[in-house]
Parts: structure tokens; C-alpha cells; sequence
């Protein structure tokens, strides 16, 4: 019987998804500057570039579930993968850093539970813990970016309710970048495409996630500074060398199809460029296929 739930992959065929639609309204949209946006979102174009970004997951077969969210002021919401993480034994619900997101946990939480996935642990208290500082090199190896948005505390508590059946909980600092107001997460930096092929970013690139890259054999394809500013090193991996990017980063998409990788490219000025946010950001990923 296959598994249900189950996401200890970057690269593993993707196979199900939680995301939700940006539902604020004209009001929030006038806080945008607290929620560090480059400018006022445009919300109608921000709703469609969603819902096409949600038709090509559609399109390649993967399963798309919507949370059900009340609170439509949450700008930041449609970031899905940092609230929670799906492992083969439950999900571990996260804990926001970013104190304007808090309270995303445990819509995460209720949804997740209205899937029928059962919930491994929490983390709690003093601990913080962002998805986007998640980087599974294997099913049972995953690197975690130490930041601003996750604590020492946040990775202690995720080592221990992954200790049964996790060989490796590698803990990386992440560079001050632009300081805590500004959100650097691990996976801004790194992409791993194949098992043997990924994205960096090598200007803020700690030295320890080279040096792990490069012992596994990890070819690393470096991504330029214009292109990281337009997140041109966070794709959404559908399957081994098989990626979906924002449009617009024809560099790095013409070196990874040099690699035999086939990018698929959407619009997602608003959805990810304003919000600062990639394409891996928009997706709680619930099932992958890496058996």
C-alpha cells in the first residue's frame, strides 16, 4: 500500500500539496510596508498568478489541497512550506520567527488534521523553526539553516522528535545578510535538483553547506546575483531534474538545461518577487515519491 503522507525529499516526484490563495483585502493591502513587500500589492494579479502556478501543479499530476484560512490579513500566508513539514511519521508543526506570522501554525495544524495526516510533535516555547530553512539532502539527512526566523531551541526540538528514524540533523549558520527585519532563509541559497546537481547562491553560501554539497559529490551550479535577487536559486522541484522557477531567470534556466534539467517557468511578480518569496515557498509539501 502506498504511503499517504511523506515528504522527506527536495527532489522526490511530487505528488501532493496544501496552498492557499491570497485572500486579503484592499484594507491589509495598505500595511504592506510592515510586512517588508517592495510595494503595494496588486492583490487581482497576485490571485491570478496563483491560480496558474496552482494549474501547472494541476497539469503535472500532483494533488493540490486548500487550507481553509479566516484570517485574510496574513500577507505572508501563502507561504505555505513554513508553518509545517510532512515526514513519514506525521507532520511536525513549526513555529513562526516571524512575529506578524504567528498564529499560521495552527491553521497549518487544523488543516493537516482535516487531511487525515496525524501530527508527530510541535515545536513550542521559546523555539522557533521556519520550513524554509529546511533542506532534506536525503530521506534521512536534512541540513537546517540557524537564522533569524530559527532558533538554536527550534533545532534541538526537531532533532528530537526526528531522533527514531533520522541518521542526520545537521545544523548551519546562516549569514546576518540584512539583519532580522529581513527574512534569509536556507532555501533562498540552495536547491537541490538531482541527487547529485544543485543550485547556490555562493556570495552568502556558508561555507559548511559547500562543504557538505561537495562531499556528497553534489555538482553545485552557481546562480548570479541578479538572478538570486529574482529567485533564481529557489525552484520547486515536480521531479529529479524537473523544476518549476519564476520566470525571468534565463540564465540560470540555460545552465540547468545544459545539465539535461527541464525548467518550467511561471509569472509570479507579485506572488513571489514583491513578497520575496520562491516557488518552493508556495507549497506545504504533503506527498513525495522518493521509495
Amino acid at each position: 500500500m502506498a504511503r499517504p503522507y511523506g515528504s522527506q525529499s527536495m527532489i522526490g516526484a511530487l505528488k501532493r500539496v496544501l496552498v492557499r490563495s491570497p485572500m486579503e483585502e484592499k484594507t491589509h493591502l495598505e500595511e504592506w510596508r510592515k510586512w517588508s513587500y517592495l510595494r503595494k500589492p496588486d492583490i487581482e494579479l497576485a490571485r491570478e498568478e496563483h491560480a496558474n502556478f496552482v494549474e501547472i501543479l494541476k497539469s503535472e499530476g500532483i494533488r493540490v489541497d486548500f487550507v481553509e484560512d479566516t484570517h485574510k490579513e496574513r500577507l505572508d500566508a501563502i507561504f505555505t512550506s513554513d508553518p509545517a513539514m510532512v515526514t513519514d511519521r506525521g507532520a511536525v508543526i513549526l513555529q513562526m520567527g516571524k512575529e506578524l506570522r504567528k498564529g499560521e501554525e495552527q491553521t497549518l495544524r487544523d488543516n493537516i488534521l482535516k487531511l487525515n495526516i496525524p501530527i508527530l510533535g510541535q515545536i513550542q516555547g521559546g523555539a522557533t523553526l521556519e520550513g524554509g530553512d529546511l533542506l532534506w539532502l536525503d530521506p534521512r539527512t536534512v541540513i537546517v539553516g540557524r537564522s533569524y526566523r530559527s532558533n538554536d531551541l527550534g533545532v534541538e526540538q526537531l532533532k528530537l522528535l526526528l531522533k527514531d528514524f533520522m541518521n542526520n540533523i545537521w545544523q548551519i549558520d546562516l549569514p546576518h545578510w540584512h539583519g532580522p527585519a529581513d527574512c534569509l532563509h536556507l532555501l533562498f541559497l540552495v536547491s537541490l535538483i538531482d541527487q547529485d546537481l544543485a543550485l547556490v547562491y555562493p556570495e552568502l553560501a556558508p561555507v559548511a553547506l559547500i562543504e557538505n554539497l561537495k562531499n556528497r559529490g553534489i555538482q553545485i551550479i552557481e546562480v548570479t546575483k541578479a538572478e538570486f535577487e529574482s529567485q533564481g536559486c529557489n525552484a520547486l522541484m515536480l521531479e529529479p531534474r524537473k523544476c518549476l522557477m519564476v520566470a525571468g531567470n534565463d540564465e540560470t534556466k540555460k545552465v540547468l538545461e545544459k545539465e539535461g534539467v527541464e525548467v518550467i517557468e511561471f509569472q509570479g511578480e507579485e506572488i513571489c518577487l514583491n513578497r520575496t518569496g520562491g516557488p518552493s515557498c508556495l507549497v506545504c509539501s504533503i506527498l513525495r515519491d522518493y521509495s
